[in-house]
């Protein structure tokens, strides 16, 4: 299954879909961008709900909790991605592996070590496109969750960069 996401972020919530090959949605993302604890629900294209995220302040980092429809669930925690090129996901016995993670070029491996999903970041537009191949689709629900956990730590990762840049230093 080949997937792509286009994200809108132009008002209060940040709103994404999640299109097929052929742009119909296969999913709906969004989140309540003033929420405390990052509050996102992904719905599949008839609206029915397949996961909730949420994320919790640890530190200075912030923990990702996904809760599916199906009461499994993981998480994933913004320190992995420092400065590892293998991200563990415990609780599915996943890995996101790449040699740049944080570009969102990785791959998604199962127990078994099996590639189950692919991901690549196209910067052709202000946001870029996220492409996402889905190679075990009965895993698509979890999949997706786990690559839009993972495009908010990257553009967080990006907007906080981007403060550090602009930020005037006093030599005083």
């Amino acid at each position: 299954m080949e997937l792509h996401i286009k994200g809108k972020v132009v008002s209060i919530h940040d709103k994404m879909e999640v299109l097929d090959e052929n742009d119909q949605v296969v999913y709906r993302v969004s989140s309540k961008a003033l929420s405390i604890h990052n509050k996102t629900y992904i719905e599949d294209a008839a609206g029915n709900e397949v996961a909730y995220i949420h994320a919790k302040a640890i530190s200075i980092h912030h923990r990702y909790y996904v809760e599916m429809v199906d009461g499994e669930s993981f998480g994933l925690s913004e320190e992995l991605f420092h400065v590892h090129d293998i991200v563990d996901i415990d609780a599915l016995g996943w890995q996101l592996r790449g040699t740049n993670i944080l570009a969102f070029d990785f791959e998604v491996t199962d127990q078994n070590g099996s590639v189950i999903a692919t991901a690549h970041r196209k910067f052709v537009s202000m946001h870029g496109i996220y492409n996402l191949t889905v190679i075990d689709e009965s895993q698509a629900d979890k999949i997706v969750a786990l690559f839009v956990v993972t495009r908010h730590i990257i553009e967080q990762r990006e907007i906080s960069e981007a403060e550090t840049v602009n930020t005037p230093h006093n030599n005083g």
